[in-house]
């Protein structure tokens, strides 16, 4: 079906037809009432450069068109005809003017035609709103999502560097208690060592003197 479609419409890189500008204006001059085929789309955030036609496109958008089609002649079939000429050697007006003579042999009118071909476009314009409409919920989870992502990272990020300054202070904050509780136990360790010796003379002064009082009542008495 991709390739049907392609041989009537010769896509070529960038997205451009032989036919792309204006089809009917060609064949019946300009159509204040016929709008131009909007062509462009939105293009993504990052993207590097122009966009390309890819058949993954082509089967979408050529899919939708087929179910879509209209029954009776209408602007595929002149499309078709219009294909079919496009190797004789004529100018646009002559071949438009001659596909538009076969069309009307198979009951096909000028307005029948453009009806259809701006049907055809509502399409086409249908199937762009729902692809943007995708793109915006691709969008939402592949860079929005993860934008909103980034942002809660770095506020975890803030968060945890608190934390580990606050961490920082209390290890300092520790080690100058320890500091603290060393130089007390040096301090309260030279008073008992002190009390020890100063209670060890008081005791041995007092032993010596009992000691002597009755080493002298049994020599004398």
């Amino acid at each position: 079906m991709l390739k049907k479609f392609k041989s009537l419409f010769i896509i070529e890189e960038g997205g451009t037809t032989p036919e792309a500008q204006t089809p009917v204006e060609k064949a019946t001059g300009p159509q204040k009432d016929v709008p131009a085929p909007t062509r462009t789309f939105q293009v993504p955030v990052g993207s590097t450069g122009p966009g390309k036609v890819q058949d993954k496109f082509l089967e979408v958008l050529f899919d939708a068109l087929e179910a879509n089609n209209q029954d009776g002649f209408d602007y595929m079939e002149f499309k078709d005809f219009l294909r079919s000429l496009a190797n004789v050697p004529m100018d646009d007006g002559t071949r438009y003017k001659s596909a538009f003579a076969t069309a009307q042999t198979m009951g096909a009118t000028r307005e029948k035609i453009i009806s259809s071909a701006q049907h055809y476009l509502g399409i086409l314009s249908r199937e762009q709103l729902k692809f943007q409409e995708a793109l915006s919920g691709q969008r939402d989870r592949n860079l929005t999502g993860k934008q909103e992502e980034i942002k809660q990272l770095e506020q975890t990020i803030k968060n945890k560097e608190a934390e580990i300054e606050k961490l920082k202070s209390d290890l300092e904050g520790h080690r100058q208690q320890i500091g603290n509780l060393e130089k007390e136990i040096n301090t309260a360790s030279e008073k008992l060592g002190q009390t020890a010796n100063d209670f060890e003379a008081t005791y041995q002064a007092l032993l010596g003197q009992i000691q002597l009082d009755v080493k002298n009542i049994e020599s004398h008495l």
